[in-house]
């Protein structure tokens, strides 16, 4: 809790956001005895992004992580 601003104190406000290259798979149906195949990409790629707004002066600051493909099982 913030109680007294001093004219050098920084104020930020932070979010993140994660993107996905897939879809996420909820649920399906299919007839008994036929199983619904799914076509998926084999992998699981994606960014992060996170950043920072200096509520005094606008100021963005943004960064950016991506991660590597999972290995496939073999």
């Amino acid at each position: 809790m913030i109680t007294k601003e001093t004219e050098d104190a920084v104020l930020l406000y932070i979010d993140e956001t994660h993107i996905r290259s897939y879809h996420v798979l909820r649920s399906t149906w299919s007839e008994v005895g036929r199983q619904k195949q799914v076509p998926t990409f084999g992998h699981h790629a994606h960014v992060s992004r996170f950043g920072a707004v200096n509520i005094h002066d606008g100021e963005t600051v943004l960064h950016q992580t991506t991660a590597a493909p999972m290995p496939r099982r073999s």
